[in-house]
């Protein structure tokens, strides 16, 4: 027979246990969870974009795996929300808008185009979130106000640099120019021609076209009549690789100098043989002996099977950015993280060491010229010239 005092004591001990339980699972039930950071990514993964939108998503998604590899940020893992913006502005802001209402996100990196970044910069301003836009060109962006960036030239500097290469660096005094009809050909080239002046260019005729926009015929007549020394042309791969193949084709053989997005390898696939001798200003050097670059080169053509282009490179360094802002601001909060990034100096980009930002958020950095030779891209140098290209301060 038990006692009857010890079988109170085993009682007692197993309620204790059972009351200590509860209040143990309710403490826990009350301390909140370590959350996630969310990043917000607008990218064009469908429509006339969708080549840049797959290697920008691929970036991103790289960049985002590498910062949680090695440990997250500030303990915690990024977690990548991902829409479609289809590189169209009503989907821009109808993605900014469930980026913020339904998802909840503070911090977000638009991997699309100008008219993308400057429909979805004020819808974000408004909502006190951080948006870096890391390849989209048209000055709007950035003026939506302080809790916007830009890693990137913005149009008019490029083109303000381009004059200077073309006109001092090659040597060059007339020339041709041909303008993408959008917000990124004609603010890149209006750079271009508020600056020819400084460099004694003559731009012998303005030609354009428009993004739908593949076969040249009477563009490329009137430049052989023109007879420049050198073509000035602004658009996106897909636009410039049939443009190039087409001029070489009726025998223009002189310098053609592209902007900024016709660094891709599927310019070089589009354009042929044609692409050789085809300079390309603001694309980046992917033989710099950098361990972070030739390692994103190699895993990236690992996993997309081509070699990564310049929106790729630009966009992973905005996500590994937006990861250094919240680690120096010790914190996720937005209107922190705004000031930690304001405040960037030195900071290496894939592309090269980034100075920092002006007080309109734009980006001051050295531009990197590239040349096709052989069916590759091959360093030509840096325009080093910061004032020639300087971003406007309001």
């Amino acid at each position: 027979m038990l006692n009857p005092s010890c079988h109170a004591s085993a009682f007692s001990a197993k309620f204790l246990l059972s009351v200590a339980s509860v209040l143990a699972l309710g403490a826990a039930t009350l301390m909140p969870a370590r959350a996630d950071i969310k990043i917000g990514f607008q990218v064009p993964l469908t429509g006339p974009a969708a080549t840049d939108g797959k290697s920008a998503q691929i970036a991103g998604q790289m960049a985002v795996e590498d910062i949680n590899a090695a440990g997250g940020v500030l303990g915690q893992k990024l977690e990548l929300v991902t829409y479609d913006d289809q590189a169209k502005s009503d989907q821009a802001i109808f993605t900014a808008n469930k980026l913020i209402g339904e998802d909840g996100v503070k911090l977000v990196v638009n991997g699309s185009y100008s008219a993308s970044g400057r429909a979805a910069a004020p819808v974000f301003q408004q909502a006190g979130v951080v948006m870096i836009a890391a390849y989209g060109v048209h000055p709007d962006i950035t003026k939506a106000g302080d809790y916007m960036f830009r890693l990137v030239h913005l149009g008019p500097p490029q083109g303000a640099a381009t004059a200077l290469y073309i006109g001092k660096t090659l040597g060059f005094k007339k020339v041709s120019t041909i303008t993408m009809d959008n917000d990124y050909g004609q603010a890149t080239m209006d750079g271009f021609l508020e600056a020819t002046g400084k460099y004694g260019i003559e731009v012998l005729n303005k030609y354009s076209y428009s993004l739908k926009d593949r076969q040249f015929g009477s563009i490329v007549a009137s430049v052989k009549r023109d007879n420049p020394d050198a073509v000035y042309a602004t658009g996106y791969f897909f636009t410039g690789g049939p443009l190039v193949s087409q001029l070489r084709a009726a025998g223009i053989t002189v310098p053609i100098i592209g902007s900024q997005a016709f660094d891709s390898e599927k310019f070089i696939e589009i354009a042929g043989p044609a692409a050789d001798g085809t300079y390309i200003i603001d694309s980046f050097d992917r033989d710099r002996k950098d361990e972070s670059l030739q390692k994103f080169f190699a895993g990236f053509k690992t996993r997309a099977g081509y070699s990564p282009e310049g929106v790729a490179a630009i966009t992973y360094s905005a996500f590994k950015l937006m990861a250094d802002g919240i680690k120096r601001a010790n914190s996720a909060d937005p209107a922190k993280v705004r000031d930690a990034l304001a405040a960037t100096k030195d900071f290496p980009l894939l592309e090269g060491n980034m100075n920092g930002f002006n007080s309109l958020h734009e980006m001051i950095m050295p531009i990197s010229v590239n040349v096709i030779k052989d069916g590759k891209f091959k360093s030509a140098g840096e325009i080093t010239d910061l004032t020639a290209f300087a971003p406007p301060e309001k």
